[in-house]
């Protein structure tokens, strides 16, 4: 238990230096750390759409690689997310619709740069993965 502990204590160090300054103590990173893994593959996927429609963002993929790294030391990264395929892709779907009705954007497709700010004013989990241009 002690070595999982130290691995995971590893991880998050290793993590932080990854994600390019982020503090993985920053509340909307500990927000996404702590999603369960459809949430987080969802957050992540809108995060992206407003990195790729809006010039303003782009989509953090350090720390992207660094999260991933921790989760997986916690059983919900990447290696977790291929049995999950079909919970993370319904998900996604009920995300966006949420996304879009919060924001009053189409996804995909939409003008996302005024979403992804109020996401950034909000500090939400999306947020975190979106660094100003």
């Amino acid at each position: 238990m002690m070595t999982r502990g130290l691995m995971f204590g590893a991880a998050l160090t290793l993590a932080a230096c990854a994600a390019g300054g982020r503090s993985l103590d920053d509340p909307a990173v500990q927000k996404l750390f702590a999603m369960s893994t459809p949430q987080y593959y969802a957050s992540l996927n809108i995060a992206n759409q407003i990195a790729q429609s809006c010039p303003r963002y782009t989509y953090d993929a350090g720390l992207d690689s660094a999260l991933n790294e921790a989760r997986n030391e916690v059983g919900r990264g990447s290696l977790a997310a291929i049995s999950q395929r079909n919970a993370i892709e319904l998900e996604t779907d009920v995300a966006q619709r949420s996304f879009a009705v919060k924001h009053d954007v189409e996804i995909p497709g939409g003008d996302l740069c005024a979403a992804g700010d109020a996401e950034i004013l909000e500090g939400s989990a999306i947020s975190a993965m979106l660094v100003p241009a």
